[in-house]
Parts: structure tokens; C-alpha cells; sequence
């Protein structure tokens, strides 16, 4: 007599039985790969749930390295998008391809880049062309805006992952800079130099793609930490008026803000000198830095290659589409001063 603990543990050759088809349409269908009619895929899917099948993981790394070792009749081609135009020099922007492009490369796949029209009214064709080329991954790159992507592509057929929060749709895999993390850091070694007024000024919605990481941040840290609060600056837009309101009521001995250009916007509408009083930090150093503002290096090359990685895995694995429960793999930056 069997018990739960001595019962055969069923395979893929039990539910291809069942299902009278092959043990590779089932294998096919379990791995969400193309050339499965839905019908069949869900009625496969229904049958190993009711035998209790459960892929063996063993077998799974030894099909994933035996995958790897075979010399590839092509190379597979990891595809980058973005709606920021082709002759943007954003550093960070650029920093982080480099670094996806470089570790894409270490795991044999192409790397290349979209660039999208910024609104959905240009995206006919995109499919058929990632097609043609042979795309079976898309990283999606920070955007020129936040924008819903979800209805560019049948996802389905791709492995995909996001190296930013600005495309809020579609829902799959990202690997972001930590900003509450990072920020924290910034308040703290403030703090640890004898700042005892760290204000933030921020455009909102900057905020909110950042899911108000640094807001949260500067918050916590001068309530619990300096015991010194001073109410962040979050703007729909740039306004002299309000910043030299908000700084009259705060004086802050120090204001952070989100990147270099937006530290000398702030110094010119306040009428201050750059190098002088408040001193000014950001929270996303990249790139030329010839007035050596301090701040945090975001570390944009591990984040695009983490991404890129990732994502390799993902084709590997055969994991397409939108994820039912999105992941977020956060990367901590490092003080530069």
C-alpha cells in the first residue's frame, strides 16, 4: 500500500499520457512557448494540476546549462526601449546601457536599441520588427516620461525587464536604483559633517515615479535621526516664487535635489552662488562634475547589467510575458564627495 510520503511522484510522460499528446507539446506548453494553441496550453496546464506534476529542479539546471552550452546557429538578440531620442546624452541614461550592453555580451546575446515614437500612435510596425530581427528579450530603458507600455507588444512572446520605473506598464521584473536607501545615506553623512538643516526639493512627479523614495527618506531621517525637520519642496513645476517662500520659511543649510542641472536651477532662482551657502548635494551623480558637487553615484552600469542578466536568465528559462507578481531588485548607490 502507498502512502503520501512512498507515492510516485508524477512526470511529464504521466501528463502527456493523460493528455494524449507528446511529452514535448507538453513540455512546450508548461514553458510557455509558442506554436501551442491556447486551448491545448490551458488544457495541459489544467491536467498537471490535477496529477500534482511539479517540474524537477534538478532536471530544470541541467537543461538550463545544457542549453547554455550549445553553439547557437545565431546570436539572440536582447532589445533595449526607450522613447528618449536617439542623440540623448543623458549620462546616467548612457551609462546604463553601456553597462547591459557589456554584460549581454559576457552571456553570448546582441544588445541593441529602439528608440520609440513618445506617443502610442507610433508604434505601429515595432512588433513585426523585433520579429524579423529575432528579439527574444526586452529591457525596457528609462523613458523621455513615465508611459504605459502595455499595449506596444503582444508580451507573451518576449522575456521582458525594466531597468527604470518610468514605463509604468507593462507589470514584469525591475531593477531600479534603492532611492529611500540611497537617500538615507545622503542624509547621514550630512548629518555626520554637522548639517543640521537638510531640506529637498523635488519635482513631483519625480516622486512619485521614484515611489516617493526620497520624500520618505528625508522625512524619516530628520524626524527620527536629527530630530531637525525640515518639509521637502515637492513642485509640479519650477517657480522662483515658491522656492524663495519655502526657503525663507525653512532655511535649510543644505538643499538636495535630483540632478546637477536641478541644483543650479535652484541656486540661480534663489540668487546664490553655486559653491557657496546652502551648499547643494543631488541625489544621482553621473557624468562630468566640474563644480565637484557631492552627492550619490547611482551606480547605473551595475544596474543596467543586473538587468540585462536577469533578463538573460529569463530567455534561458523560457519565462515570457507580463509577471503576475512583479519583483523589484533594488541597488544601493555609494556616497561621492
Amino acid at each position: 500500500m502507498r502512502t503520501a510520503h512512498t507515492a510516485r511522484r508524477p512526470t511529464l510522460r504521466d501528463v502527456a499520457t493523460e493528455a494524449g499528446v507528446s511529452q514535448m507539446t507538453v513540455s512546450r506548453a508548461l514553458g510557455g512557448r509558442s506554436r501551442i494553441a491556447d486551448d491545448t496550453r490551458r488544457r495541459i496546464l489544467s491536467i498537471a494540476d490535477r496529477l500534482g506534476y511539479r517540474p524537477d529542479p534538478e532536471v530544470a539546471k541541467l537543461m538550463v546549462h545544457l542549453r547554455g552550452r550549445r553553439t547557437r546557429r545565431f546570436q539572440s538578440v536582447l532589445m533595449g526601449l526607450t522613447t528618449r531620442a536617439p542623440d540623448d546624452r543623458e549620462q546616467y541614461f548612457r551609462t546604463l546601457i553601456a553597462g547591459a550592453r557589456l554584460q549581454a555580451s559576457s552571456r553570448g546575446y546582441g544588445f541593441d536599441l529602439m528608440h520609440l515614437s513618445p506617443e502610442p500612435g507610433g508604434w505601429a510596425g515595432v512588433q513585426r520588427m523585433l520579429e524579423s530581427r529575432g528579439v527574444e528579450g526586452i529591457l525596457l530603458l528609462p523613458q523621455q516620461s513615465p508611459v504605459d507600455l502595455t499595449t506596444l507588444l503582444a508580451w507573451p512572446q518576449f522575456s521582458v525587464v525594466a531597468a527604470s520605473a518610468s514605463p509604468t506598464g507593462p507589470s514584469v521584473h525591475r531593477v531600479m536604483p534603492h532611492h529611500f536607501a540611497n537617500t538615507l545615506l545622503l542624509c547621514r553623512t550630512l548629518a555626520a559633517q554637522g548639517h543640521r538643516r537638510i531640506g529637498l526639493v523635488i519635482p513631483a512627479a519625480h516622486d512619485v515615479r521614484s515611489e516617493h523614495g526620497f520624500t520618505a527618506a528625508v522625512t524619516w531621517h530628520g524626524l527620527n535621526e536629527l530630530q531637525s525637520h525640515v518639509p521637502p519642496l515637492v513642485a509640479h513645476e519650477a517657480s522662483p516664487t515658491l522656492l524663495r517662500a519655502w526657503f525663507a520659511r525653512e532655511r535649510p543649510d543644505v538643499i538636495i535635489t535630483h540632478e546637477l542641472s536641478s541644483a543650479r536651477d535652484c541656486a540661480r532662482m534663489l540668487g546664490r552662488r553655486f559653491a557657496g551657502s546652502p551648499r547643494f548635494v543631488v541625489t544621482s551623480l553621473t557624468g562630468p562634475n566640474p563644480g565637484r558637487i557631492a552627492g550619490i553615484d547611482e551606480r547605473p552600469a551595475a544596474i543596467g547589467a543586473a538587468a540585462a542578466d536577469l533578463l538573460a536568465s529569463m530567455v534561458e528559462r523560457r519565462v515570457r510575458g507580463q509577471a503576475a507578481s512583479p519583483a523589484s531588485t533594488l541597488l544601493t548607490g555609494i556616497w561621492s564627495g
